[in-house]
């Protein structure tokens, strides 16, 4: 018997293991590339994530606004209670400073309209827990609201379609007589207004006791040209800035002559919205329908391009923004273009659906997203510095303080982190992820998903690095960190693959 030994002649692909780090996770999003022209561990998309640091930690959040009792005892705070007094809805809310004459010291305020048109005070240093009735003299359709001063005395300018409601720390009174205005200033001892009768037309006059308001005082200056209707007027490093739908426009006096010269800036070829528009620092910053920009009193400056793609075709008219400690907050409506509802979003009827958190200083950018805030202001007082906001839909009764608590009252955010397609830098190969590991310090699941299957690996929470096993086959793939936890800190994540040729 003759035994023939035949030589195997199958090839066996050959492996290579590779392994690919997210310490990128400092660097923030970068949508603005196309999907496997993008490195393998960069952001496309990430939201309710804080980025510091190189990790993923616990985000924006808003809790019910807390206050002390007494000036002496600080740490110890409360919230107010809404419904004792019947406010079921917040539609609009205000910051208020007043001197008090006979206990020459100030007062500081938060003014809220309810859904009844009443207008009430909270403290910011409260002794009884609830708002306090002010007036009903009928704050329903907010045309706009302005703080000034009058004869000495600081109050709020409440504009309705029917007048001007006065409000100070003494009094409230309502005046038919004054236009509704969508904007006002005070510049060089002259009152500027946008009436919404004529929006190409300035109103300005000597007058700046509007109480005694007549509009036989008037002055007009007028512009009729592409940079579109008046929006809003921001004072602003001694000139006053006129903000138009489509440009900014300076407008400098001549103290001699009384006579005004008028420099047309900007012209920007989107929509400019004017509710997004805030003085931060020596910047201003505002918001186009093509995305964010910052000005400087003489130039604009584009900022946060990389979330440009996600603003392209919405209409924020009814977006709202203010500035804080170095930051500019935008309550914006925002698309993800990601098939998902999360928060407000499942609601009818949403209004804005994300807050941006843009620091002046690095142009980073935190974003709550699932949230429907109806008005956001700066609260700045002796006592702390607070962002707060009254919001639309199921929070409505609420008024809220931005936090870093990861939860919108008592709901925790979802969170989520993801990459581009990515083809690990091997194009064209098939490649096998084959481990993951990481460090979080709370439950969290990695998703991977490949041109031929999606797969989802949960980690719970732990001191110490976890590793585990997987087995995800494809040649490009989409990499995504998930936690629904209120908290959340994931750091040095790393992908472990093998490259089959």
């Amino acid at each position: 018997m003759v035994l023939i030994f035949y030589k195997n002649l199958k090839k066996h692909k050959k492996t290579t293991e590779k392994n690919i780090t997210f310490s990128i996770f400092k660097d923030g999003v970068i949508s603005n590339e196309d999907d496997l022209i993008s490195k393998p561990n960069e952001c496309k998309t990430f939201y309710n994530f804080t980025i510091t640091d190189g990790a993923l930690k616990t985000g924006l959040g808003f809790k019910d606004i807390e206050v002390p009792a007494s000036e002496s005892n600080l740490q110890t705070v409360h919230t107010y209670n809404m419904s004792t007094v019947g406010i079921t809805e917040i539609t609009a809310i205000d910051s208020f400073r007043y001197k008090h004459i006979e206990d020459d010291r100030y007062y500081y305020h938060i003014n809220i309209v309810d859904q009844r048109g009443y207008l009430w005070i909270c403290a910011v240093i409260d002794e009884v827990g609830y708002p306090i009735a002010k007036s009903n003299l009928g704050f329903s359709d907010l045309v706009s609201t302005s703080p000034y001063r009058i004869n000495d005395y600081d109050c709020i300018l409440y504009f309705v379609p029917s007048g001007m409601i006065y409000s100070s720390g003494y009094e409230t009174e309502k005046y038919t007589n004054v236009p509704p205005l969508l904007s006002v200033a005070v510049h060089y001892d002259k009152f500027f207004g946008i009436t919404d009768t004529n929006r190409n037309e300035l109103i300005y006059q000597d007058n700046l006791d509007l109480t005694n308001y007549d509009g036989a005082d008037n002055k007009f200056i007028e512009f009729v040209d592409q940079r579109g209707a008046f929006t809003k007027l921001v004072t602003f490093n001694d000139y006053i800035y006129l903000f138009r739908e489509y440009g900014i426009t300076r407008i400098s006096e001549y103290s001699t002559s009384g006579d005004f010269s008028f420099t047309h800036l900007y012209t920007s070829t989107s929509k400019i919205y004017e509710n997004s528009v805030s003085v931060c620092g020596d910047l201003v910053y505002f918001a186009t329908r093509d995305g964010l920009y910052s000005f400087n009193g003489s130039s604009v400056r584009r900022i946060c391009e990389d979330f440009d793609s996600y603003f392209k075709n919405l209409d924020n008219t009814h977006c709202s923004a203010c500035s804080m400690d170095g930051k500019y907050y935008l309550a914006t409506r925002y698309d993800f273009n990601d098939e998902i509802s999360f928060g407000c979003e499942s609601e009818t009827g949403y209004i804005n659906n994300v807050l941006f958190e843009v620091d002046i200083e690095t142009n980073s950018v935190d974003i709550l997203r699932g949230v429907d805030i109806k008005k956001i202001i700066a609260l700045d007082v002796p006592y702390f510095s607070k962002v707060i906001a009254c919001f639309n839909g199921a929070n409505k009764a609420h008024l809220g303080e931005l936090t870093h608590n990861g939860k919108i009252f008592t709901s925790s955010n979802q969170k989520f982190w993801t990459s581009f397609k990515t083809d690990l830098d091997f194009k064209g190969k098939m490649k096998r992820i084959k481990e993951i590991i990481l460090n979080t310090e709370e439950d969290c699941e990695v998703i991977i998903k490949s041109d031929l299957e999606t797969k989802t690996y949960i980690f719970e929470g732990s001191e110490k690095e976890q590793r585990q096993l997987a087995n995800v086959v494809g040649r490009n793939f989409q990499i995504s960190f998930k936690s629904s936890s209120a908290e959340s800190h994931i750091s040095k994540p790393m992908i472990v693959f093998d490259v089959i040729s």
